[in-house]
């Protein structure tokens, strides 16, 4: 299962943004759609396109949860090991790069 990012504030007046991002750091303060950084797998942003590398880390999120979801009714050591190895893949590409 992964772990919530930062929380996200949406506020269109610029300064009031500015003094948010001032006044709480630790949040993803959000003036258009471009400036967040889950948009293109954001469901509310229906005119955002998504890229392929963002598509295919959306799949396999899907396929994750599907996996983590049938897990008790296949019981299947294999599919347990590939859910893990799709994890592991998820945690590689949602990191910066260097």
């Amino acid at each position: 299962m992964t772990t919530p990012g930062p929380l996200r504030i949406a506020c269109s007046d610029p300064q009031l943004a500015c003094e948010l991002r001032h006044l709480l750091g630790h949040c993803e303060v959000i003036e258009s759609p471009q400036d967040c950084s889950q948009a293109p797998l954001c469901r509310w942003l229906n005119d955002a396109e998504m890229d392929l590398a963002a598509r295919m880390k959306d799949a396999l999120n899907d396929t994750v949860a599907t996996l983590e979801r049938t897990r008790h009714a296949f019981r299947s050591r294999e599919l347990g090991l590939l859910r893990r190895r799709l994890e592991q893949l998820l945690v590689e590409l949602s990191a910066p790069p260097e």
